[in-house]
């Protein structure tokens, strides 16, 4: 639930803010994965939604039922394959289709776990076409992606170094689904893919899975912890720029707009501490500007919470802070 988005929407701060969000894997399976609703239609009609699947039904359904709701904010989804560079690869169609990968599906591995090993059984093997994020933006003239989401059973390295100008010129914030053990043949794993979003200057936040997999097929034993769940094979990771750090890789993204967005992004994924942090620092240092100043939704936010404050709320470091002019 947001802290204090909504307080930058009641007072207008959010209003001259475009964000966009690019999401690739965007079929359209959990009620999360309704990418324009809450948290993220708080900066509709300023809010655009680039939705990528390598398959073309599952964006025609996505956009015949955008074009039913009559919504107020930008969103359409593409048929592509993105990869690491233009050219050909081949599409491993899986019996979920959703797993379907440019990674062969280690059926030998997963076979040893109870639950999913028939989801990435393997149907068919299609040539397709890929392209790059990059080259995607070139061609819709997408000046910045605010907001990168990238679920591509294994591929998702790839496409993180295909998007590497347009992430390195715009994004915040990148959440990306990684893997622990090869589900997939030779894909990159969850330190191949956090050591290189840390050399392009974010910082990991949060590993969100809800699933954990037990050990051998449930005919071969019954036995499993009541404990531990069992081995962790994904997760989403969620990463962040700290622009607030001295790091050449995110000065040059630094701006009093940029922070602002950092902090309403922050707060839409549910970081409020994170946020406060930068919204703070947005006040003290640019608020002499009304645009940037965030005083009194920070103190309203606050106000709000006051009863679950264990100290006196006039006592609180943020709130002194936040009494003293802004430079």
């Amino acid at each position: 639930m947001s802290f204090i988005n909504p307080i930058l929407k009641a007072t207008g701060k959010l209003n001259n803010l475009c964000l966009t969000l690019c999401v690739v894997g965007s079929r359209k399976i959990y009620t999360a994965d309704d990418f324009g609703a809450s948290p993220w239609h708080i900066f509709a009609p300023n809010l655009k939604i680039y939705g990528i699947d390598a398959d073309p039904e599952a964006c025609e359904q996505a956009n015949a039922a955008l074009a039913a709701q009559r919504i107020d904010w930008f969103e359409q989804h593409y048929p592509l394959a993105f990869g690491g560079e233009v050219g050909q690869s081949t599409l491993y169609v899986t019996h979920a289709v959703h797993c379907s990968s440019l990674y062969l599906p280690n059926a030998e591995y997963v076979s040893r776990f109870q639950g999913f090993s028939t989801g990435l059984s393997l149907e068919a093997s299609i040539e397709v076409e890929t392209t790059t994020l990059d080259e995607f933006a070139k061609r819709e003239a997408i000046e910045a992606i605010d907001v990168l989401k990238v679920d591509v059973q294994g591929a998702d390295l790839d496409v993180l170094r295909g998007g590497k100008d347009i992430i390195h010129k715009s994004t915040l914030a990148v959440v990306v689904e990684v893997e622990f053990s090869e589900v997939y043949k030779g894909q990159p794993l969850f330190s191949d893919i956090d050591q290189y979003l840390r050399q392009q200057g974010f910082v990991l936040f949060d590993l969100v899975t809800e699933d954990a997999w037990c050990r051998l097929p449930r005919q071969f034993s019954p036995v499993r912890s009541q404990r531990r769940a069992g081995q962790l094979l994904w997760a989403d990771a969620i990463y962040f720029r700290d622009l607030l750090q001295d790091n050449a890789q995110v000065q040059h993204l630094y701006s009093p707009e940029s922070l602002l967005k950092l902090g309403a992004i922050a707060d839409a994924f549910e970081f409020p501490d994170y946020a406060l942090e930068i919204l703070t620092h947005l006040t003290l240092n640019h608020g002499q500007d009304q645009r940037w100043n965030c005083r009194q939704e920070i103190l309203s936010a606050l106000e709000n919470v006051k009863s679950v404050i264990e100290a006196d709320f006039e006592t609180l470091p943020i709130v002194k802070m936040l009494s003293q002019p802004c430079a």
